[in-house]
C-alpha cells in the first residue's frame, strides 16, 4: 500500500503543536493547568484558545482516515483487537505510571499534599475522581475518546461500505462538487453544538455523559473516514483548502478577540440565545475550516517523505503519552525561577522537549513497557496507519 507521506506530516506537526500548547497553559491566565506561573500571559493564554476549535478534531479527523487504512488489511476483528492493544492497554497502562506524577505536583504546588511522591502514589487511587479527587487519565483521554469511537463506529464503517450506502457518499460529493462546498460539511457540527451544548455545557474528558463533545468529535472521525473511502471527498479538501484558509484564520481571530476580556469558560453561551448561536456556529465553522485547509494544504505541499518524517513517524504516539508529565515536572521548576514569561517558556519548551525525547531513549530499553507505548528501537518508513497520535499498525 502506497503511504501517504501529507497525512503523516499532519499527524506529526499537530503533535508538536500539542506540546507547544500544553507548554503554553504554563502560563495561560485562561486554564486552571496543574502547574501555573504567577505572572501569566495574556497573549499565551490567546494561543491556547487559538487552537482550541481546531487541534484536537484535526487529530480525530486523522484517526478516521487511519481507521480506513487499517480496516483496508483487517477484518473487523482484528481491528478490534489492535483497538485493545494500541488504545486500552497504553490507557490504563498509562493511567497507572505516567498521569500520577501530574497531580502529585499539582497538589505540591499547591499546597494541598506535602511529602513524597512514594507517599502520595495511593492517594491517587483512593480519594476519588478528579479534580475533587486524584484519580484520573488526564491527558490520555484522547486515548479513551479514540477507543470508544472505533467501537462505535465499527458498524457505521461496515454500513458505508455497503453498495448503497457507497451510491449515497457519491451522491453527496457529487452535490459538494462546487467550489468552497465542501465547508458546508460543519452544519452537522453546529446542529450538534445546538441542540446538546444547553444540556452539557462543558467539555469534560470524561467519556461517559461527553454528549455534547462526542456530537462535535464523533462525526469528524467518520468524515475522516468518509474522506478515504470516496475520493471525490479528498479532491474536493484538495480543491478548497485556500477558500478554508482565510475563513479558519478569520474565526479563529474572532474567538481570541471575545477572549480577550478574560473568564473564557464562565462567558461560553450554554443558553439558547442569539449570542450562543453565533458562537458554536462559529466555533464549529472554524473547527471544520481549519481541516479543510489543513488537510488540502498538507496534500498540496507535504507530499513527500523526508529525513524528519522518517524520524518522527513512530514516535509521535509515544512522544504524545509522556510529553505532558515532562512538561509538568519541567515547570514545576521554571515557574519558580525570578526571570520573566518571555524566557521561563522557551526554556520550557527546550527542556521539556529535550526531556521527553530522553524519556523515550529510557523506556525504549524497557521490555514490555516499550511494546505497550510503541516505542521502537529504531525507525520505521512512516506510514497512514493508525490512529493519529498513534503507532504503526
Amino acid at each position: 500500500m502506497q503511504r501517504r507521506s501529507d497525512i503523516d506530516w499532519m499527524r506529526v506537526l499537530a503533535v508538536l503543536l500539542v506540546f507547544i500548547t500544553h507548554s503554553a497553559q504554563v502560563f495561560s491566565p485562561i486554564d486552571d493547568w496543574h502547574i501555573a506561573d504567577p505572572e501569566p500571559s495574556q497573549a499565551l493564554g490567546l494561543f491556547t484558545v487559538g487552537m482550541a476549535t481546531w487541534i484536537m478534531p484535526l487529530f480525530i479527523f486523522l484517526a478516521g482516515q487511519s481507521a480506513w487504512f487499517a480496516l483496508r488489511r483487517r477484518n473487523f476483528d482484528r481491528f478490534l483487537r489492535e483497538r485493545v492493544f494500541k488504545l486500552l492497554i497504553p490507557l490504563i497502562v498509562g493511567s497507572v505510571l505516567v498521569v500520577p506524577p501530574q497531580l502529585y505536583l499539582r497538589r505540591v504546588s499547591r499546597g494541598e499534599f506535602e511529602g513524597s511522591y512514594l507517599a502520595f502514589y495511593p492517594h491517587f487511587f483512593t480519594e476519588g475522581f478528579f479534580p475533587e479527587g486524584n484519580l484520573s487519565y488526564g491527558h490520555l483521554w484522547f486515548l479513551a475518546y479514540l477507543f470508544a469511537y472505533a467501537l462505535a463506529a465499527l458498524p457505521v464503517f461496515g454500513i458505508m461500505q455497503r453498495p448503497r450506502a457507497r451510491y449515497y457518499l457519491r451522491r453527496l460529493a457529487a452535490a459538494l462538487s462546487h467550489r468552497g462546498s465542501i465547508l458546508w460539511l460543519f452544519v452537522p457540527l453546529a446542529a450538534g453544538q445546538l441542540l446538546l451544548r444547553p444540556y452539557f455545557p462543558q467539555t469534560t474528558g470524561a467519556l461517559v455523559g461527553d454528549w455534547a463533545t462526542h456530537a462535535w468529535f464523533f462525526p469528524v472521525y467518520l468524515a475522516g473516514f468518509a474522506v478515504m473511502l470516496e475520493p471525490r471527498f479528498e479532491r474536493a479538501l484538495a480543491r478548497d483548502w485556500r477558500i478554508a484558509a482565510p475563513l479558519a484564520l478569520i474565526t479563529t481571530a474572532a474567538l481570541m478577540v471575545w477572549a480577550l476580556p478574560g473568564d473564557v469558560y464562565a462567558r461560553i453561551p450554554s443558553e439558547p440565545s442569539l449570542n450562543f448561536v453565533v458562537f458554536w456556529v462559529g466555533f464549529t465553522l472554524s473547527s471544520w475550516a481549519w481541516i479543510v485547509f489543513l488537510s488540502g494544504a498538507a496534500h498540496h505541499w507535504l507530499s513527500h517523505s523526508s529525513p524528519f518524517l522518517r524520524y518522527w513517524g513512530d514516535r509521535v504516539y509515544p512522544f504524545y503519552v509522556f510529553h505532558q508529565t515532562v512538561i509538568v515536572v519541567v515547570a514545576f521548576y521554571i515557574v519558580q525561577w525570578s526571570v520573566g514569561v518571555w524566557l521561563k517558556f522557551p526554556a520550557l519548551l527546550g527542556i521539556a522537549f529535550a526531556g521527553t525525547l530522553l524519556v523515550l531513549q529510557v523506556v525504549g530499553t524497557i521490555p514490555g513497557i516499550r511494546g505497550i507505548f510503541g516505542v521502537r528501537k529504531a525507525p520505521r518508513e512512516p506510514g497512514p496507519v493508525d490512529p493519529a497520535p498513534a503507532h504503526q499498525a
